[in-house]
């Protein structure tokens, strides 16, 4: 008697009752790409301190791009804008741009993508190390091709 009760029920009941209520949608997490990076203002004496002046030096254009590993740091020397992060290359700035000038160290924590947006035509950055090796290596060559020149010809001088 009871299950057939609990069948006329749930025969009779309207669909929506009988429907789960709905679980709350997760929101999409956002990528963490931009809360990854740290930009902070590092007095010129600090700076020195840290030994950012032996640090190579390279050219940001206006909108150029560089994907960067976790632990990459930036030292804005010259110039003023913003920087940009996503993802990947080429993709939509995650959060807002943050302002960058003469004395901006740009920390990432996570691997990201950043884009630099100049005021004034271009930055230029330090960096801890050579990173971009085909210059590196391309000066070495030439060095050595100068120099084996002069040893190769030594006696034909003078």
């Amino acid at each position: 008697m009871m299950q057939t009760l609990i069948a006329v029920a749930l025969l009779t009941a309207p669909a929506a009752a009988l429907t789960p209520p709905p679980l709350p949608r997760a929101r999409p997490r956002r990528t963490a790409a931009l809360r990854s990076i740290k930009v902070t203002y590092i007095e010129p004496d600090a700076a020195a301190e840290m030994g950012v002046r032996e640090w190579p030096f390279s050219d940001r254009a206006d909108g150029a791009e560089e994907t960067v590993p976790a632990g990459t740091q930036r030292y804005v020397l010259k110039g003023t804008g913003t920087v940009e992060c996503s993802d990947y290359a080429g993709g939509v700035a995650d959060d807002e741009a943050q302002k960058v000038g003469p004395g901006s160290l740009v920390e990432c924590q996570a691997q990201t993508n950043l884009r630099w947006r100049a005021d004034d035509g271009q930055f230029t950055v330090l960096t801890p190390s050579f990173e971009d090796w085909t210059e590196y290596l391309s000066t070495v060559a030439i060095l050595i091709l100068f120099f084996g020149f002069l040893l190769a010809n030594a006696g034909n001088f003078g």
